[in-house]
């Protein structure tokens, strides 16, 4: 019996006790001649779209037609605070004739403050080449030409009526130009951005409204006008 033990231990050699770690397979250890395998790379950051023409860092909807725009607005403000300066007295007599002698000057340095306020808008708009910051200067400008159109309307001043009403019609032809560019400028930027999605992955989508399609349409339209007004007839061929 005990050669039998000895002999069935023999026959067994690679089995091993359970407290004991069981052999290594063949191949799992990685010689010093074998190369190390590589990692895979790691995916690319997707891209963001080229900025367009006429647009930076400041705005999207930059066009290089709202340079004109925020010059003269600027300028606008510049030139009524210095005259309003300059002839301080006709200016609140002027007042007076409105309100009333003992609140033309409250009044006039209330209005002269809010359109210093304009004034710091539309230039901070021009130099960070912000185009919605010109919408509120525009738009005060034109409730201040709308108020005074109703004064002058009450009482009775029709010179000074068409002479505020010319300003307020103004201000919203350029107040319409504005918002026609900033449109245009959208669109001109379109193909570029909807090449490469943006860092969050989706596509920069998103069609007009129909008022900026009408103040497209409309901007086309009068561009389209000037340029055959400014083409020499053509001679009726023989």
């Amino acid at each position: 019996m005990t050669g039998s033990a000895g002999a069935g231990r023999d026959k067994t050699p690679g089995l091993t006790r359970p407290d004991m770690p069981l052999p290594k397979r063949p191949g799992s250890e990685a010689t010093a001649g074998d190369p190390l395998p590589t990692p895979p790379a790691p995916p690319e950051p997707p891209r963001r779209p080229e900025p367009g023409p006429g647009t930076g860092s400041g705005g999207r909807n930059w066009h290089r037609w709202h340079y004109p725009v925020g010059v003269f607005l600027t300028a606008y403000g510049v030139t009524t605070l210095a005259a309003t300066a300059i002839g301080w007295s006709d200016r609140r007599e002027w007042f007076a004739g409105y309100v009333g002698s003992g609140l033309a000057v409250p009044a006039l340095v209330a209005v002269k403050v809010v359109e210093l306020l304009l004034v710091l808008v539309a230039l901070a708009g021009l130099l960070r080449r912000r185009d919605v910051w010109f919408l509120p200067a525009l738009a005060g400008w034109m409730a201040g030409f709308g108020v005074f159109a109703v004064l002058d309307l009450v009482k009775g001043e029709w010179l000074a009526l068409l002479e505020h009403g010319a300003y307020l019609v103004g201000f919203a032809v350029l107040l319409f130009v504005s918002y026609g560019l900033s449109v245009r400028a959208r669109v001109g930027r379109r193909p570029a951005a909807s090449a490469a999605p943006q860092a969050g992955g989706d596509a920069p989508g998103g069609g007009l409204t129909r008022t900026q399609e009408f103040a497209l349409a409309a901007l086309e339209r009068w561009q389209r006008t000037q340029q055959n007004r400014q083409q020499p007839p053509q001679d009726p061929t023989p």
